[in-house]
């Protein structure tokens, strides 16, 4: 995992401690709204994937006046709604400002992608909530 969370860190330019909590969240977002047997791929190829998602999971949801202007700042850029609000809470909860969101994101994609088969990368990218320029 190490591996992994220390390339997504200096891709996005934050600390391997908000790379891991980012993923984690991701992890989390995506355990529950992919398909099982996509989720399996992605946590055969993230070392702890199953476990980061579940401690993202059971981390009580941040709420705030702060946490709610970043969700709506960084949904209205992502066209966000509906589960990706919560993906982009917990983010912001986990200490992400609005502008790390908007790179972390399309990190994460960029990281994952010569590690997993592009038919789970393309479930993926239907799902978080990135740029379009991005997610291509």
């Amino acid at each position: 995992m190490a591996d992994i969370v220390s390339e997504l860190a200096g891709k996005c330019g934050i600390s391997p401690e908000l790379a891991k909590k980012g993923l984690s969240a991701v992890l989390a977002y995506c355990k529950t709204s992919l398909p099982a047997e996509t989720y399996a791929k992605i946590s055969a190829v993230v070392p702890d994937a199953d476990t980061m998602a579940t401690e993202a999971e059971a981390a009580p949801a941040p709420s705030g006046g702060v946490l709610s202007a970043i969700t709506g700042a960084v949904g209205k850029l992502f066209g966000g709604g509906g589960g990706e609000g919560e993906l982009l809470s917990r983010l912001g909860g986990a200490g992400f400002s609005a502008d790390q969101i908007q790179s972390f994101l399309p990190g994460v994609l960029e990281t994952l992608k010569g590690k997993l088969p592009d038919d789970v990368m393309k479930h993926i990218t239907d799902k978080l909530p990135v740029p379009e320029a991005a997610a291509h």
